[in-house]
């Protein structure tokens, strides 16, 4: 065998790295924090740095006190654009492909420094808004209190406990009956029966298995439980995903009139139970500016001040400095202040000044959307902005991620307006987003009984001289939009 030489060299290289200044990254988190979250941001400023101020004519509302002036903020919703909504993620995606068509149905004061009165008001204030919030027990806090109401076997308590923790949000258990019984060191019947005591508890379905299970356990609590409904929803659950309803109703010996009929019962359960006892977790957004129209028509560029503070720096520390009798420490203490100060006040400028410029372009280049709503919309990229305002692509990004803009059609989130595009027949852009929102429309107004396909589809948006956009394409819209395909959209007399 060769024998091995290693060689341990020293070697320089020369090469260039940005590294960020402590006061860049503070520029950078400012433009990335949202609202709501400056608010409290800069009220833990005010409290650290005595030389920052409010300015007597700017009132700071304390973070999170939503409704404190002007309009209340906007809701966000929590579903997606498409209406689809977040708890259908908890199941696995052979469970929604299996429960899809089913689960759409479902859904057609300033103060001085030193003024401790002052302080010691908004400290109250502060106490009085955080003890008023209203903590909302979970799905299975909730749960375990029935479980204390419930006459369930001592021996089988420890057992339901195991259980309650491993039901998701949605109502459904996420853990195997084996580690159950291996966590909870009991047998499998044991587990067996504890899930049946559960199962039993408010609201029917809750604890299920599958989505199968969860509409068996609402319909045996129906008094007396529809005989045809749990036959439907035993044998043909995956029939019905895949709109066979001719092959249901020959299989069950019944009329397409009676099928109907057990739908539309169907369709009045609920397949994600916990959503009935499970707190509301909306979220409230404030919007950074706001487009309003004035008396000439032009769409003018509102700032939402009222939000954010106007600071200042302290005239009493600034006198201090001034001051040659001052000493030492207290100087290097101000000037150490002053220097944070001045940087935080730069970068709320900054931050405000980047937002402001870019709602600037997306006004000019939307003025079709403000005129005449989501059809108008054009294609407009990151980039695009980036080279209209000279600066990085990467600051836009962070200019608008999680702000939302006020706008005469409500309130939309920054990333709204920004999508890819087409080129229309006479010449014009249309956006993706706009061809997405046509898309809708012509399924929404379809026939039923003999639904488009996305060849139709296709063939119509071209006839229409919109765009000239591929079938592949079309596909693509309609899942993103959460439009089931043709046969799966098909109505039966």
């Amino acid at each position: 065998m060769a024998e091995q030489t290693f060689n341990h060299n020293q070697t320089q290289t020369l090469k260039q790295e940005q590294v960020l200044s402590p006061q860049q990254y503070q520029s950078l988190e400012i433009l990335l924090t949202p609202l709501l979250e400056l608010q409290e941001k800069i009220s833990q400023e005010i409290a650290m740095n005595p030389l920052l101020e409010q300015d007597s004519d700017r009132h700071l509302e304390l973070a999170g006190d939503l409704f404190g002036s002007g309009d209340p903020p906007a809701r966000q919703p929590s579903a997606d654009d498409d209406g689809s909504f977040d708890d259908a993620e908890a199941l696995s995606s052979d469970e929604l492909a299996q429960f899809s068509q089913l689960a759409r149905n479902w859904n057609e004061g300033e103060y001085e420094p030193g003024d401790a009165s002052r302080i010691s008001d908004d400290q109250e204030r502060r106490d009085y808004m955080f003890n008023s919030l209203v903590d909302l027990p979970s799905l299975q806090d909730q749960m375990l209190t029935q479980l204390r109401l419930s006459d369930m076997p001592e021996r089988l308590i420890p057992v339901a406990e195991i259980i309650i923790g491993s039901i998701d949000d949605s109502g459904y258990l996420r853990s195997n009956l084996p580690d159950i019984a291996m966590a909870a060191n009991c047998e499998p019947d044991a587990v067996e029966e504890a899930l049946h005591l559960v199962q039993a508890f408010d609201p029917p379905g809750i604890g299920a298995r599958d989505p199968r299970e969860c509409l068996l356990l609402q319909i045996d609590r129906q008094a007396p439980p529809d005989r045809l409904l749990r036959e439907l929803v035993s044998e043909h659950l995956d029939a019905i995903g895949r709109n066979h309803l001719p092959q249901i109703a020959k299989a069950m010996k019944i009329s397409m009139e009676e099928l109907d009929s057990l739908l539309d019962k169907l369709k009045k359960l609920n397949p994600f139970p916990g959503n009935a006892i499970a707190p509301d977790s909306a979220e409230y957004v404030v919007p950074e500016m706001s487009i309003e129209r004035d008396e000439h028509g032009e769409y003018q560029i509102a700032d939402t001040g009222d939000y954010i503070p106007r600071l200042r720096i302290s005239q009493t520390y600034m006198d201090l400095l001034e001051d040659p009798t001052t000493d030492r420490e207290t100087r290097d203490y101000i000037r150490s202040n002053l220097a944070n100060a001045k940087t935080l006040l730069r970068s709320l400028d900054q931050r405000q000044d980047t937002i402001h410029r870019i709602t600037r372009v997306i006004v000019d280049t939307q003025h079709d959307f403000f005129e005449n709503g989501i059809e108008g919309l054009r294609p407009l990229t990151l980039q695009q902005v980036a080279d209209k305002l000279d600066i990085h692509g990467a600051t836009v990004s962070r200019a608008i991620a999680n702000k939302y803009l006020k706008t005469p059609w409500g309130v939309f989130e920054y990333k709204f307006f920004f999508s890819g595009g087409y080129r229309t027949e006479d010449g014009g852009e249309i956006s993706s987003r706009t061809v997405k929102e046509k898309i809708r429309e012509l399924i929404k107004d379809e026939t039923p009984e003999k639904p488009l396909s996305d060849s139709k589809l296709e063939k119509l948006l071209k006839d229409d001289g919109m765009v000239n956009i591929a079938r592949r394409t079309v596909a693509k819209y309609r899942e993103e939009l959460g439009i089931p395909p043709s046969h799966l959209r098909k109505k039966f007399l």
